[in-house]
C-alpha cells in the first residue's frame, strides 16, 4: 500500500467511514503497523487540535451602532444643491454600502465554523464509539478477553497501573449475578487505556476508563449494532461502557461502575 493510500485509509477510519469488519481489520493492524498507526494518530491529533483551538468571536456591539449611524438615510436639502455633512456623497454611500454584506458573510463564516466544531466533535465521539464496539466484539470472540484474570481488584489494580501509568477506579460492581472478570490493557482515542471486564448472568461487560481533562458530565446513553454504550467525564476520568444487557441491566451497571468511581 502507497502513502497516500494508507493516509486515505488512516483518514476514513478516524472519521468513522468505516464499516464494521473494516474497522476491526483496522484495529488488528495497528499494533504490528507503525506507519498506519502513526497515521491514525496524526490524523487524531489534526482533529484535536481544530476542535480545541480555534476560537469564535462574536461582532461588537460599537460595530453595529457604527454601521448604524453611517448607514442612516440622510434628510434632501431644499435650500441648496450643494452637499452638507449631513448628505454624504453618493460615492461615498456605496462605499459603505457593502459594510452590512461583509459584517454578515463575517457572521455566517463565523456560525459555519461553530457548526463545523460541533460537527467534528460528535463526529469524533462517534468515531469513539465504533472504537469502543470494536474492542468489545473483538475482546469477547476470544481472542484477548483479560491481560490479569482476578476478580481481586487488589490484583487488578496495580497490574493496570504499572502498565499504564495512571491509577484506574477498579472495584467488583456488587451486582446480582455479577462477577468480576479481571482486566486488560486496551487502545482507544489514540492512547492505552484500562479496560475492566465484568460478567453480568451470561454477557460481558467492558468498562473502559483513561485520564481526561472534560468536565464532569452525566452519562450520555446510546444504542448500535445489538449494544448499548454509555459514556461520561467524572474525576479527571473517561468512562466508557458497552454490553447487549437489556435496559434496566445497563443502567444498573452504569450506576454502579459510577459508584466505583466516586469511591475510589
Amino acid at each position: 500500500m502507497n502513502a497516500q493510500d494508507s493516509m486515505l485509509q488512516a483518514a476514513a477510519f478516524v472519521d468513522g467511514e468505516l464499516g464494521l469488519d473494516a474497522q476491526l481489520a483496522i484495529e488488528a493492524r495497528l499494533p504490528n503497523e507503525p506507519a498506519l498507526r502513526r497515521q491514525v494518530d496524526e490524523t487524531r491529533e489534526l482533529c484535536s487540535v481544530l476542535r480545541e483551538g480555534a476560537e469564535y468571536h462574536v461582532a461588537p456591539a460599537e460595530l453595529r451602532e457604527r454601521m448604524t449611524v453611517l448607514l442612516a438615510p440622510s434628510s434632501p436639502s431644499t435650500s441648496s444643491p450643494q452637499l452638507s455633512p449631513a448628505s454624504p456623497p453618493k460615492a461615498v454611500n456605496r462605499w459603505f454600502a457593502w459594510r452590512p454584506l461583509a459584517l454578515s458573510m463575517s457572521l455566517a463564516a463565523l456560525l459555519a465554523m461553530a457548526v463545523d466544531l460541533a460537527w467534528l466533535q460528535t463526529s469524533q465521539e462517534q468515531q469513539l464509539g465504533e472504537d469502543v464496539l470494536a474492542s468489545h466484539v473483538r475482546s469477547t470472540l476470544g481472542e484477548h478477553l483479560v491481560d490479569v484474570a482476578s476478580s481481586d481488584h487488589h490484583t487488578v489494580k496495580p497490574f493496570l497501573s504499572a502498565r499504564l501509568g495512571f491509577s484506574p477506579p477498579v472495584s467488583e460492581l456488587g451486582l446480582a449475578g455479577s462477577v468480576f472478570l479481571g482486566g486488560r490493557v486496551d487502545y482507544l482515542a489514540g492512547r492505552p487505556v484500562a479496560a475492566l471486564v465484568y460478567r453480568q448472568g451470561q454477557h460481558i461487560v467492558n468498562a473502559f476508563v483513561w485520564p481526561g481533562s472534560s468536565a464532569d458530565s452525566r452519562p450520555s446513553f446510546a444504542s448500535q449494532r445489538g449494544y448499548r454504550t454509555a459514556h461520561w467525564s467524572a474525576h479527571g476520568m473517561n468512562h466508557w461502557v458497552i454490553s447487549d444487557v437489556n435496559a434496566d441491566e445497563f443502567q444498573a451497571i452504569v450506576d454502579a461502575v459510577q459508584r466505583t468511581d466516586t469511591g475510589r
